[in-house]
């Protein structure tokens, strides 16, 4: 492989070159010693500094982390998974250098960020070591000179976790059991990612009704084989929450309704686009004072921009009604399959 085939970032930050394999040795032990928890290898490592890590989307345990968007300036469709092994070296140097006493600014260049590396001694949690969570409640993320960017960004699955109940978080986060930080920050490898996408209510849903269930992620995905559908969650939401606002889980348990569930959903989007009528003075759809589900619907399925108020609702009960007509003839086809 050419020097070429890596990325910027990688290559700013082996422009330095390669330590030698003692002295690489020697920076980790210096991590591990002085970086326990995210301390700096200047402070001591007590109890007391120790921060214990939040139950989020980003740091959901001791065994790994989200580093998907540190820092938020990566290039579309970026998957770090094709540069680990470097970008493991790139955190570790990081990890060992940073000095938190400095204050000073340093910005970030390319699509790296010298202070994104380990924040345990085992090297198994990756994050922000400027973080308030890594340094006694002080916000130190100035230092990389990137205004509010670092502290305000948030992916969206993030903010649909957060509103989980605490039940329905454990029960999620089982489908990552077993997946390091790497693999957990890959939105490829984690199928938590995707199934975030439908949206919390629905997802507090099937948590509650599997309650007591001893489910691991596989048998999870095995029960509720929709979820592995190719269709873009956060475009379908609206529909099958609508399906399911009847709490009617037996319709997602049953593996004939994936396709069923697909065929509608490409049918709708189809007649969608052949009923708005173009034009540039109408708002954008996401703007409009209605269902945000329903918007996204419509701008990522139906791929509608623009559209007037009354167009919207008008598309809103055709939507509706062949919804109610769906899951009439949909639950009577099913259950007939099932006695035979």
């Amino acid at each position: 492989m050419t020097l070429a085939a890596f990325p910027l970032w990688i290559l700013e930050h082996l422009y330095f070159g390669f330590v030698s394999d003692f002295e690489f040795r020697a920076s980790n032990l210096v991590a591990a010693i002085g970086l326990h928890w995210g301390r700096g290898k200047d402070e001591e490592v007590t109890l007391e500094n120790m921060t214990e890590m939040p139950s989020t989307l980003c740091a959901p345990d001791e065994e790994k982390s989200c580093f998907a968007c540190c820092p938020p300036i990566r290039p579309p469709g970026y998957e770090h998974l094709q540069y680990t092994n470097e970008i493991k070296r790139v955190l570790r140097e990081n990890s060992a250098s940073l000095m938190r006493k400095e204050k000073s600014l340093s910005p970030i260049t390319g699509f790296s960020c010298w202070a994104l590396g380990y924040l345990d001694g085992g090297f198994k949690r990756i994050g922000c070591l400027l973080h308030p969570s890594q340094n006694d409640g002080e916000d130190q993320r100035y230092r990389v000179n990137y205004g509010d960017k670092c502290a305000r960004e948030s992916c969206v699955e993030a903010g649909i976790f957060t509103h989980l109940s605490p039940e329905a978080k454990s029960f999620w986060l089982r489908l990552s059991q077993g997946l390091d930080s790497f693999s957990y920050s890959s939105s490829t490898l984690n199928p938590l990612f995707r199934v975030l996408g439908w949206g919390g209510p629905l997802l507090n849903l099937v948590a509650m009704a599997e309650k007591g269930q001893d489910l691991d992620g596989n048998s999870i995905l095995k029960t509720y084989s929709f979820f592995e559908t190719s269709l873009s969650p956060r475009a379908n939401a609206y529909l099958l929450r609508a399906l399911m606002d009847s709490g009617n889980l037996d319709l997602l348990r049953n593996p004939q309704f994936r396709g069923r569930f697909e065929e509608l959903s490409h049918r709708l989007s189809e007649r969608l686009s052949l009923k708005v009528l173009s034009s540039s003075t109408a708002p954008h759809v996401h703007l409009l004072p209605m269902d945000s589900d329903f918007l996204d619907f419509l701008r990522l399925s139906g791929h509608i921009l623009k559209a007037g108020e009354e167009e919207a609702i008008s598309l809103k009960e055709l939507v509706d009604h062949e919804l109610a007509e769906f899951e009439t003839q949909v639950a009577a086809s099913l259950h007939h399959a099932e006695k035979f």
